[in-house]
């Protein structure tokens, strides 16, 4: 892709939304590329180019391990429509932008349809087997937020740009097909903490975990006049037995789930800085109604791990929680008990690194487990969801040989081991 040059006459015909000078234009043809002089004189800046959507990544990536043995980038582009005609975001590569050689991530028309979810209504309805929300096409003046997914093997990129193609059918002859370089970013070189495990035992799920899962890593609030997105490396960790079912028994009965009562472990020595005691469980098969934001988490626990780095755990039983704010833990000491308090749908627990105390304010940042055994996985989220629901037994993947990891981050819907040391 090469960016395309246009005119100020087409954006006087009323392709884009917001165009102003102290002189106005009448219209006339007059290029945006060469509207400084023709020749390229030292230390004069580049010609303009006119980019009808505009875009930039919201949180720098860090480069992680994965469970999978590669390694991986996750973070996001906001993109803006600012022509007056809907547009098509026909495809998306990514690059490295210090050196020559293949993208990285080449998304069609389909795999940009899935990734990008226009902010507010979608401009067009949902296409099956797309995300409810989610749109390749975003209406005049419409933001949405690209959820980018990079795999890669040997040393990170340091930097990436994005090129885009854009079709806008209803827009003058010149603008109907633009080809942009948007959203540069730097890729962090922050450390990535090592965790110990959050539990103790077999056949933990890690449910809706990085990195393509919408439930957690696409969970963008507005709070506090910014979108933030505290869960993109979150994973609910739920059990099952050894006959592969999550619950046995009453389904509106917390203690019919094989994870409900497990004890909840520190992950790092660390210094409590929240906590919460006092919320009820929830009925398991249907979220609660009309719960306060500050109690989405339930009975829950921030803890300070040094070095920018807090770890939050969610949906504990009531009065489980063993420590308060200024509290000293170390790892591997019983901070609470798994329950279903909250906003929680059946009994689990929730766990997320983030950059800063609060659980809602803050950007999610990427963890490593320092050691687990991988001992299956399943199939797929719905499968997961079709145990977790009617109480079948999971759907496994096939192929899938028992392994044990180190230093890595557990990806979604693997079934682990953990033990103690």
């Amino acid at each position: 892709m090469t960016s395309t040059r246009l005119s100020l006459a087409a954006v006087g015909a009323g392709a884009v939304l917001f165009v102003s000078a102290c002189g106005g234009t009448d219209g006339s043809e007059v290029d945006a590329a060469s509207s400084s002089g023709s020749g390229v004189t030292s230390g004069v800046p580049a010609d303009p180019v006119v980019t009808p959507v505009v875009g930039s990544v919201m949180f720098a990536p860090t480069p992680f391990a994965g469970s999978d043995g590669d390694n991986h980038l996750v973070y996001e582009i906001s993109l803006t429509n600012y022509m007056r005609t809907p547009v098509t975001i026909a495809g998306v590569e990514v690059l490295d932008a210090t050196a020559d050689g293949e993208p990285l991530l080449v998304l069609d028309e389909n795999g940009v349809r899935s990734r990008l979810k226009p902010t507010g209504a979608p401009s067009v309805p949902p296409a099956p087997g797309i995300p409810e929300g989610y749109s390749e096409v975003l209406a005049s003046g419409q933001n949405g937020v690209l959820f980018l997914h990079v795999i890669f093997s040997g040393n990170a990129p340091r930097e990436l740009i994005h090129e885009i193609s854009v079709r806008a059918d209803a827009a003058p002859p010149g603008m109907r097909e633009v080809d942009e370089r948007i959203a540069p970013v730097t890729v962090t070189d922050s450390t990535v903490p090592v965790l110990g495990p959050p539990l103790l035992g077999e056949h933990y799920i890690a449910a809706d975990a990085c990195c393509d899962a919408v439930r957690h890593t696409r969970a963008i609030l507005p709070l506090d006049g910014s979108p933030v997105l505290a869960q993109r490396y979150a994973v609910d960790w739920e059990q099952a037995g050894p006959d592969g079912k999550i619950f046995v028994g009453d389904a509106k009965n917390p203690a019919s789930y094989r994870i409900f009562g497990d004890e909840v472990l520190a992950v790092a020595d660390g210094t409590v800085v929240a906590s919460r005691n006092d919320l009820p469980e929830q009925t398991p098969g249907e979220y609660p109604e009309g719960l306060p934001i500050d109690d989405a988490d339930g009975n829950n626990l921030v803890l300070d791990i040094a070095d920018g780095f807090y770890v939050n755990y969610a949906h504990m039983q009531p009065g489980s929680v063993r420590f308060a704010p200024g509290d000293r833990v170390r790892r591997g000491d019983v901070i609470g008990k798994v329950g279903n308090t909250g906003n929680s749908v059946a009994p689990h627990l929730h766990v997320h690194v983030m950059n800063g105390p609060s659980f809602l304010v803050s950007q999610g940042v990427p963890s490593v487990n320092e050691k687990f055994t991988i001992t299956g996985r399943v199939a797929d989220t719905a499968a997961f969801d079709a145990a977790e629901g009617t109480g079948v037994a999971l759907r496994l993947a096939p192929g899938v040989t028992e392994s044990t990891h180190e230093d890595q981050m557990i990806l979604d819907q693997n079934i682990v081991t953990f033990t103690a040391g």
